[in-house]
């Protein structure tokens, strides 16, 4: 076994062919979705294990860094393929040491671990002593770390038969979504995800959250669509946007990122096209599932979950470390005070290059 921390391109082309490939990954592994926090001034890297020179796992840490503040966030991982999961302790290991490298104060990772059976996920791993030294769970919220997938099963599915498994209710606005005259288009160009992206843009503004400006995530996005890493959906009705969705593809599936449509009386249903459209996208490429992605408001939740969902959560592999004490008691304190400004903290961070 051999272990490299990297950022050089060759580096990590194969690593993201081996994100794409292997079913327990996910796109918080890929190169560029990590790289994209640089637009904040934190860093990145990949951490790549390998056995007589082929990758057989590894984890991408984000570096964040806020005043003398610093913690490195294993968003997804460490992971390894089947078979070899007993080089977990030592990525594991790795977490922490390179942590102490980067004079962090905190670390955690997320091991897609579950008690679902699933294959994209450890339904069981062996004794990670590592972790006798973690506590459970995440006390950094600033990186996106995933704590599960919701999942819906496409394995040996067509699209009649899936259909089928739907609530009669749900079933009903699918098929009302397709007589409104909509029609579905792939957005493949720069200008066409940018166009999709400041959809999503003008809700959240409207719905009151916040998302990346276009200029902080116009390069990732470009790089992952010309990577055929992302599909990018859309909506049209008389040739105008309507609605639109972004997934992200690694693991062997896609999961649902982000959506945004227009709101228009009667309720043209684009939600539901669009989701069924990303569900047959899955089915046409011989995937087993689509992660149509956990969270949201009470009402987002439950239009996920209407697709006969699986939630499978990651409560069992979630760790951290909490490097120096007094440090970190420190972040929680000015984090408390600071939290009610996170919007314009965040805007901060994204100009300013540390």
């Amino acid at each position: 076994m051999e272990i490299i921390f990297t950022k050089e391109n060759h580096w990590l082309a194969k690593w993201d062919k081996f994100v794409q490939t292997e079913d327990k990954a996910s796109h918080l592994l890929l190169s560029d979705w990590n790289k994209s926090f640089e637009s904040y001034g934190f860093e990145y890297e990949v951490c790549i294990c390998l056995e007589n020179g082929q990758i057989v796992g590894g984890f991408s840490a984000v570096v964040a860094k806020a005043v003398i503040f610093r913690f490195y966030i294993v968003p997804f991982g460490p992971i390894v393929s089947l078979s070899y999961e007993n080089y977990l302790e030592t990525l594991v290991s790795k977490v922490s040491e390179r942590a102490n490298y980067f004079n962090c104060c905190y670390c955690h990772i997320s091991i897609p671990f579950s008690n679902v059976k699933n294959s994209h996920v450890y339904s069981q791993l062996p004794d990670l002593s590592v972790l006798n030294s973690a506590t459970k769970g995440h006390l950094f919220k600033y990186v996106y770390s995933s704590n599960g997938m919701n999942w819906i099963d496409l394995k040996d599915f067509d699209e009649e038969s899936k259909m089928m498994t739907l609530k009669p209710s749900v079933r009903r606005n699918i098929r009302n979504s397709y007589r409104k005259d909509l029609v579905f288009k792939l957005m493949t160009t720069d200008n066409e995800i940018e166009k999709a992206y400041n959809l999503f843009k003008e809700n959240s503004i409207a719905a009151n959250y916040s998302i990346r400006e276009w200029k902080e995530i116009q390069e990732t996005l470009v790089q992952l669509n010309r990577k055929g890493f992302i599909k990018m959906l859309a909506a049209f009705k008389e040739d105008e946007l309507k609605g639109a969705i972004l997934l992200v593809k690694g693991g062997n599936y896609y999961t649902y990122i982000l959506g945004g449509s227009k709101k228009e009386v009667p309720d043209l249903r684009t939600g539901d096209f669009l989701q069924w459209e990303a569900i047959k996208l899955a089915i046409q490429e011989g995937l087993d599932g689509y992660n149509i992605s956990l969270g949201g408001s009470k009402g987002v939740v439950e239009f996920k979950n209407s697709f006969n969902t699986e939630q499978l959560y990651y409560d069992n592999g979630q760790y951290h470390w909490v490097l120096k004490p007094l440090y970190f008691k420190l972040y929680l304190f000015f984090e408390k005070k600071l939290k009610p400004h996170k919007k314009t903290i965040s805007k901060v961070l994204s100009k300013l290059k540390r």
